[in-house]
């Protein structure tokens, strides 16, 4: 009886570990979030935009974005974007901007700061103010006049470019020659 019992163990035991070790495995090229049982990038979920309960978000926005921690120019994340199949992310409606504030969540604390597609350079001197999405060479606000400044209103600077701050998603700007972590997202037919 107590040779079952301690066999019946020991093949739970042997059981539990290996269903543990399966299911802590990751696909290459993810990463694991410290402390948590998400991942870095969520590329094969059907439910990428959707919040951890697998909801749709009341306001819906197609757009899958992808964040990467190195730290770069703008122009190199522009670039290392598109080496990856995809573009710098634009935010160019309310709908996109939950959509990324649900979705760069699980990384706040790692950086505090990802380029996005808004920049000025190139504007002429009295079209400062004149920021774009380099992706689709749209003004910012051409959709529905969104625009997400944390100080309210876009910068009286030429030659910036745009980042998002922290999980508020607010924007930033800086000069394009400085480094920051930069989101991606998946390229969408204009």
């Amino acid at each position: 009886m107590f040779d079952k019992t301690l066999c019946s163990s020991f093949l739970i035991l042997l059981c539990v570990q290996l269903l543990a070790a399966t299911t802590t495995k990751l696909v290459p090229g993810l990463a694991k979030v410290p402390g948590t049982n998400l991942t870095r990038s969520h590329r094969n979920s059907a439910v990428n935009n959707f919040p951890i309960n697998g909801l749709p978000p009341l306001t819906y926005s197609t757009k899958k974005y992808f964040f990467y921690d190195e730290g770069v120019t703008f122009l190199e994340a522009w670039n290392l974007c598109r080496e990856k199949g995809q573009r710098l992310a634009a935010i160019e409606s309310y709908q996109d901007h939950v959509a990324y504030k649900e979705q760069v969540a699980p990384y706040v604390g790692y950086e505090t700061s990802h380029w996005i597609a808004a920049t000025n350079i190139g504007a002429s001197s009295h079209d400062y103010r004149k920021f774009y999405w380099i992706t689709n060479d749209r003004p910012i606000g051409y959709i529905n006049g969104f625009s997400n400044w944390i100080e309210g209103e876009a910068p009286n600077d030429n030659d910036l470019c745009v980042a998002t701050y922290l999980g508020s998603a607010m924007w930033i700007y800086g000069s394009c020659t400085s480094s920051s972590s930069y989101a991606c997202e998946e390229p969408h037919d204009v």
